[in-house]
């Protein structure tokens, strides 16, 4: 039996509906794991960032990098609260990451100049493989520019 020219017509627009559809929430998903997988970079970063922190409290004569590492977990804080704001735009999550970038430098600098226990080299490296992670993220997707200070 024909079909009825009506119902030809809607599922001619359903074939093409539901592809859009899938499309939409696709790319809704992937904008999601974006700010995800930053997010919870920039969370390791913070809480590595206090760990060294809290281990450089355990001998006083380490008190410069304890202060770059809070300095750190704190710029790596508000970079995830930036990436989580959905007023922020493109140019507020790059400044954000050059900030936090120019904090791992400086801490990695005062690590270089201290002598260092076993236990803050140990939480240093949590620290910088947490750094280069979020690092990844940035490039991964579309930020290739990163400071280097």
């Amino acid at each position: 039996m024909a079909e009825s020219k009506r119902t030809q017509v809607t599922k001619s627009i359903g074939r093409g509906v539901v592809p859009a559809m899938v499309a939409v929430v696709s790319l809704l998903v992937g904008c999601a794991t974006t700010g995800g997988s930053l997010t919870g970079s920039a969370e390791r970063l913070k809480k590595n960032s206090y760990a060294l922190q809290k281990e450089s409290r355990l001998d006083a004569s380490r008190g410069a990098y304890s202060r770059e590492a809070a300095a750190l977990a704190e710029e790596a804080r508000e970079f995830r609260l930036v990436v989580n704001d959905r007023r922020a735009r493109e140019g507020d999550v790059d400044d954000a990451f050059a900030d936090v970038s120019k904090r791992y430098h400086a801490l990695r600098d005062e690590m270089d100049r201290t002598r260092n226990s076993r236990e803050a080299d140990v939480e240093f490296k949590a620290v910088t493989d947490a750094y280069l992670d979020l690092e990844r993220e940035m490039r991964r997707h579309g930020k290739d520019r990163y400071a280097r200070d």
